[in-house]
């Protein structure tokens, strides 16, 4: 029996290792059959990889084409604005009396200290603004010959200049340094125009 035994243990681990062979085997076959259906797909998806790795390329550049279109477009514009800026007059003998206008940013006197655009105007030696077109004028100085003019430069914003009266002072913020000087030239202008059409005895009294 023992005999039997040692011989009947031989084929049966054999048989064991056989059956275990043709599973595996059973196995890959199955794997390689179902990879091998997708293989028209997996070639036509690595081709689609391929254009989409060249269109990424092709974007990018496009987009660094842009960019360095819009850096382009951005420093024309700021030399155009420039180039409209160092045209800004003033005319003190307008037939409309209006020496000079346009936007200006002005500080609130509230407590929060806001800034709002409006549109200012210096005539009939005074300064005044509107909020809209149309509305009516705001006053802000009525008599320029009473007041100074000069520009701030410890704010936290810049191109501002302030017109200072007895009363109150404005401060307010141009667009641009040009601006900011053509404003300021264009009030001190408004002063001594002022002054040499009114006369002595006024001052006098």
């Amino acid at each position: 029996q023992i005999n039997v035994l040692q011989a009947k243990k031989k084929f049966e681990i054999l048989d064991a290792m056989l059956s275990f062979m043709h599973a595996q085997y059973t196995f890959f076959q199955q794997g390689y059959s179902l990879l091998h259906e997708l293989d028209p797909y997996m070639k036509k998806l690595a081709t689609e990889l391929d254009q989409l790795v060249i269109d990424s390329a092709v974007e990018k550049r496009e987009m660094e084409h842009k960019h360095a279109l819009i850096q382009q477009r951005s420093v024309s514009f700021i030399q155009d604005f420039s180039y409209d800026d160092s045209k800004v007059e003033f005319n003190v003998d307008a037939p409309n009396g209006v020496v000079m206008e346009g936007y200006l940013f002005k500080r609130a006197s509230n407590a929060f200290k806001t800034w709002n655009r409006r549109w200012f105007s210096i005539q009939n030696s005074q300064l005044v603004y509107q909020k809209k077109l149309k509305d009516v004028l705001t006053v802000v100085v009525e008599d320029l010959r009473l007041c100074t003019v000069k520009p701030c430069e410890d704010i936290e914003r810049r191109f501002c200049f302030e017109v200072v009266s007895p009363t109150k002072s404005c401060m307010l913020q141009a667009d641009s340094e040009k601006l900011r000087q053509a404003w300021i030239q264009a009030v001190q202008a408004s002063i001594a125009s002022a002054y040499r059409e009114s006369p002595d005895s006024y001052y006098i009294e």
